[in-house]
């Protein structure tokens, strides 16, 4: 059972965000991305009507990796990806989906665990000053609690308004796993060994609506994605991300 207190940072199907609060959705507090600075950050886009819902990265020539609950319900004919494009008034390059691999245990009811999914475009990336590869961890590499985590995405810039045309940055800190786990187990939602959790408990930074699946980056590599939260780069709870060391054997299987 879905709490109300809880919301995705992507933009939800209706059946979701009936359950889940408004809030005040973007990257709280972050800069402007430049050119080349992130070239494996994507924006997943409605092929009908191009509004961004979600984030991801770039993981190879063919894939893109991002958050299950961003495609649940759609088909590859619904999405296209933006990529080498940090104004989303200027998109440089447009890639079609060919298909959508979401891990078969994700369950939205269960904290929505294992919330990871591959996209397979139709046309291959071709790497170039602005297009480039998320450097992958090892399987189950450990990231250390209370380093400095950058996580990055086009999520809206208020409640109602308007998404961020501009591609934003914010640094936060990798929350201690026991701590994550105590907070939101007091609102009976499990952080399990899977989930990775960041934020900053001195100042509202952070994701926020429509940066799901995008990445969080530690020391260069890809370790989360984000996924879900109490609310809006909050303080005292941290948000929820997918935690990328655990999933690598499965994108090495998948990812192909």
């Amino acid at each position: 059972m879905l709490s109300s207190v809880l919301f995705l940072l992507g933009v939800v199907s209706i059946t979701q965000s009936a359950v889940l609060q408004k809030f005040d959705p973007r990257i709280i507090n972050g800069e402007d991305v430049q050119y080349g600075e992130i070239p494996y950050q994507v924006s997943l886009q409605q092929t009908s009507n191009s509004f961004h819902f979600c984030g991801g990265s770039i993981i190879n020539l063919d894939f893109v990796v991002t958050a299950a609950h961003c495609v649940e319900g759609k088909l590859p004919k619904d999405i296209k990806i933006i990529v080498g494009t940090v104004n989303l008034n200027s998109p440089q390059y447009t890639h079609a989906v060919k298909q959508i691999i979401t891990h078969k245990e994700y369950d939205p009811n269960d904290s929505w665990i294992n919330d990871i999914t591959l996209i397979k475009v139709i046309t291959s990336f071709i790497p170039s000053t602005n297009i480039g590869f998320v450097t992958l961890p090892e399987q189950d590499e450990i990231v250390p609690e209370g380093a400095v985590a950058r996580v990055s995405g086009f999520g809206r810039l208020s409640q109602d308004g308007p998404g961020s045309k501009i591609l934003q940055k914010a640094n936060i800190y990798i929350a201690k796993q026991n701590y994550c786990r105590e907070m939101y187990n007091k609102m009976i939602y499990t952080i399990y060994d899977t989930h990775i959790c960041a934020n900053d408990p001195n100042v509202s930074r952070g994701s926020c609506k429509g940066d799901s699946g995008g990445p969080l980056i530690v020391n260069g590599k890809l370790v989360g994605l984000v996924s879900w939260a109490k609310a809006c780069s909050l303080t005292d709870y941290p948000t929820v991300y997918t935690r990328v060391p655990s999933y690598i054997d499965w994108i090495k299987e998948n990812a192909v």
